[in-house]
């Protein structure tokens, strides 16, 4: 297994867990703290990747390895998204208000309340599926990134002058 693989996995589990933990920060949790968590993780990945692919590893082992953590990154947040959707569904007070400022947000559609029910409990899974899509590209980007860095700070063997010849 390369280096890149095993370093992609490893995170992965680490950006599922930070990714569900982080969002759960109230305000700012969603928007930034899991964002910010999957690039850190990606670039890490990335950097790890590289340098546990060996001396021949290119950016790609790391790009590899921060495509793989952005993977546990969407993972974990639609397990947020879900769960977050699951927390408002059984709390009657919080539901009826959701459902409410939807109702008075939209124009009249002849949508029910039950069918605007059944859209918010489908909405979880979208939701989670499209920031995940997000937190997947940071990953990889930044995974690429972390790779690039690993392989500059190689040592580089000594480059010999070229040879003239006279006559």
């Amino acid at each position: 297994m390369s280096g890149g693989l095993k370093s992609g996995l490893i995170f992965a589990l680490v950006s599922i867990i930070a990714v569900v933990g982080f969002s759960f920060i109230p305000a700012i949790g969603v928007f930034c703290c899991g964002p910010v968590a999957t690039m850190a993780l990606g670039a890490i990945a990335g950097y790890i990747g590289v340098r546990w692919s060996g001396p021949t590893a290119g950016i790609g082992s790391g790009t590899l390895a921060g495509g793989i953590s952005g993977i546990g990154a969407l993972i974990g947040s639609v397990i947020f998204w879900i769960v977050a959707i699951l927390i408002v569904q059984n709390d009657p007070v919080l539901f009826d208000q959701v459902l409410r400022q939807a109702l008075e947000q939209q124009p009249p559609s002849g949508l029910t309340e039950d069918d605007l029910r059944n859209l918010i409990g489908l909405m979880g899974p979208v939701i989670g599926f499209c920031a995940g899509l997000i937190h997947l590209l940071f990953a990889v980007l930044l995974g690429a990134l972390g790779g690039w860095l690993a392989v500059r700070q190689r040592p580089q063997p000594p480059i010999a002058p070229p040879a003239y010849t006279v006559g």
